[in-house]
């Protein structure tokens, strides 16, 4: 024991040396494991944290395997997690991320983990770290490294709080991009720079990111530099200044009062709700991990920033790049971006016009022995804004359900297509689906059908969701998505396709053009995307045709309430695939119409004849009032601002215009 306390001693010195941290692991008895880390401990003079397993007397905080974002915005020396109780590869990567440099952080009891192929990825990152073995010889100590003398970590946090701050005292319409690599502090700056504008003036900031855990960091730096602050957890108030966390859809849908508004996390947020948010406030900061599951890196940057470099030229970008809890070049960081994937890039490849493209089925056996083809599966997903997590790559080794389809050219993957295997259930269990008892996890469109339905079927045929499907840029535009769908329905032995997503006009278009049939719109919209959640199957399965039936007679009845919101051209592309029936014209009907678009009769008198007509010839963007007024029945206050029309009288003139657009559509 005396020679593992030794190592120990020495590891942490080489640490503090290099600022640098170290990953250890444990191999031996439990006593002996909990002895070593009692050892560290001993030996350690800051924080000790603790991730899973039970917590031990000497730790200053400690949290179950599943919940080490809580910990998001502290600071650690040593770092214990234990593995006792599993392994959840989120929660890892973000307690990491509170060890300073100097630390090291030591995982104990792995060999209670379970046999399987996501564990096998796990050890065998693991045993790249220092093992220390009981009974054996002791891993060779690190190199010392030189240290510069201009070493400054925060030299580049305080520019980006300088930047933040110009924001609110600049000129207005000038955009702040702050982009960095995980552990370089920005969501810190966003919480100092607000406590500083706080303590120089009045001020209401607002922070949107897609989820609240994001920006605990901030409000946590705010609260330390501001005494006597009242805290709750979506709000932080001091003297006459707050700020306050919204989620994105309320900020852009919303009518928000705000001196500056801050969007971390900006490349998970999708682009058109970007673009309002720029338009819609004068004082923002955008900021995004560029590295690593939070952000798509390179879509945000070709995306985002170029419309904002052509729509907002004085907008300022600013990329961080120095760590400031550790020194560039730190082993564990190296370590935890290698097993994670945190830094998958996309190759180089450009398109081939004569390359066939074939769809192969990966095995999870293969995709283990090939960390190459997973990388560039995963580069490809993270650029194509799914926010992929690290537990989802453990998933797709893992679960037996999770399927990943690849196209390879030259031996570099050009699409891929993740899904997950759903349905196949036995009829007593999709008896108690059905009657809503069970709802098994993983079976999302199964379970969702059979309940909307009320048949077995759905959840009795064995199908296939797609999760994820992603292109090389290089590649987009050529048809290698539809492709790549087409061979997959072709070739495989599923009863029926399905996918589920936030819907857009684009995405429902694609999915349309590829055979797939809406059946479902959710009925909540999600907080960070502002969008409803649509299912849409591909298959010839009778129930298809009782699905889209339904969904189109619900969808227009709801049209006038819960989806009273919904974006006009949604709208218009909903309603236009769904095959209303154009039932005859009356004379008496047309004559109405003519009578109105002309000056006479009134709206309520006309309204019940404009609204079927619309629905059934009238359904595109030259029609967005009388959609917006006759099927969603906006209130004419809304509509007025809308459209930016001074009231019922002009929007009345509008919609007699329209009306007489709409009957030359009858003729």
């Amino acid at each position: 024991m005396a020679a593992n306390q030794n190592f120990l001693n020495q590891l942490l010195h080489l640490a503090q040396s290099n600022h640098h941290r170290f990953g250890v692991v444990l191999k031996g008895e439990a006593n002996w494991q909990h002895q070593l880390c009692q050892l560290a401990a001993q030996q350690c003079s800051g924080s000790i944290f603790q991730l899973g397993g039970e917590a031990l007397p000497y730790v200053e905080q400690w949290r179950a395997i599943n919940k080490g974002q809580q910990l998001l915005g502290y600071e650690c020396s040593l770092l214990l997690i234990d593995l006792s109780y599993g392994f959840d590869a989120n929660s890892v990567n973000a307690i990491l991320g509170t060890l300073k440099g100097g630390g090291i952080a030591i995982f104990f009891h792995a060999e209670c983990l379970e046999d399987d192929l996501a564990t096998r990825w796990l050890v065998g990152a693991l045993n790249e770290l220092l093992v220390i073995e009981q009974n054996q010889a002791l891993p060779a100590l690190p190199e010392q490294s030189h240290i510069e003398a201009d070493f400054a970590p925060f030299a580049m946090q305080q520019q980006a709080i300088e930047l933040i701050k110009k924001v609110v005292t600049g000129s207005r319409r000038r955009p702040l991009v702050l982009t960095a690599d995980r552990g370089r502090g920005k969501t810190t700056a966003l919480g100092i720079a607000s406590a500083e504008l706080m303590q120089s003036r009045p001020i209401r900031i607002v922070v949107t990111s897609p989820t609240v855990g994001n920006v605990a960091p901030l409000f946590h730096h705010a609260e330390t530099r501001l005494s006597a602050c009242t805290r709750s957890k979506l709000k932080l108030e001091w003297q006459s200044s707050s700020i306050e966390f919204v989620a994105p859809d309320e900020v852009v849908e919303g009518e928000l009062q705000c001196d500056l508004l801050l969007v971390d996390e900006a490349s998970a947020i999708p682009l058109p709700m970007l673009k309002r948010m720029v338009e819609k406030y004068h004082r923002a900061v955008f900021s995004t991990t560029i590295h690593g599951y939070e952000g798509c890196g390179r879509g945000f940057s070709l995306k985002f920033q170029s419309w904002l470099a052509a729509e907002r030229s004085g907008t300022r970008f600013y990329h961080m790049d120095t760590p400031i809890r550790w020194r560039e070049n730190d082993p564990l960081e190296a370590w935890q971006y290698r097993t994670f994937l945190l830094d998958a890039e996309l190759d180089e490849c450009p398109y081939d016009r004569e390359h066939d493209i074939v769809v192969t089925a990966i095995s999870q056996q293969v995709l283990l022995s090939s960390p190459e083809l997973l990388k560039q599966c995963f580069a490809l997903l993270v650029n194509a804004h799914y926010q992929t997590t690290p537990n989802d790559l453990l998933l797709l080794l893992s679960d037996p359900a999770m399927k990943l389809f690849t196209v390879l050219v030259q031996g570099k993957c050009i699409a891929c297509v993740v899904g997950v295997e759903e349905g196949g259930m036995d009829e007593a269990l999709a008896q108690q689906v059905l009657l809503g008892k069970r709802r098994p996890k993983g079976h999302l469109v199964a379970s969702s059908l059979a309940t909307q339905l009320a048949a077995v079927e759905p959840a009795k045929q064995l199908s296939l969701r797609v999760m994820r499907i992603a292109v090389h840029p290089a590649w987009q535009g050529q048809g290698v998505g539809s492709t790549v769908l087409r061979q997959l329905t072709e070739n495989g032995h599923y009863g029926y396709y399905s996918t589920s997503f936030g819907v857009t006009a684009e995405l429902y278009r694609f999915w349309y053009q590829n055979g797939y049939r809406a059946v479902k719109l959710g009925s909540q919209r999600d907080q960070a995307s502002g969008c409803y959640s649509v299912i849409m199957v591909h298959t010839d399965l009778e129930w298809k045709s009782e699905a889209e039936q339904l969904f189109a007679k619900t969808l227009v009845y709801q049209l006038k309430d819960l989806y009273h919101q919904l974006d006009v051209e949604l709208v218009c592309c909903l309603v236009n695939r769904l095959g209303v029936s154009k039932e005859s014209v009356h004379d008496f009907e047309k004559r109405l119409l003519t009578h109105y678009s002309l000056g006479g009769s009134s709206y309520d008198n006309v309204v019940a004849v404009l609204e079927r007509f619309t629905l059934q010839y009238a359904m595109s963007m030259p029609f967005a009032l009388l959609i917006r007024k006759v099927v969603q029945q906006h209130s004419w206050q809304a509509c007025s601002k809308e459209f930016s029309l001074a009231g019922r009288k002009q929007i009345e003139t509008e919609l007699r215009h329209q009306a007489s657009l709409l009957l030359s559509l009858l003729e």
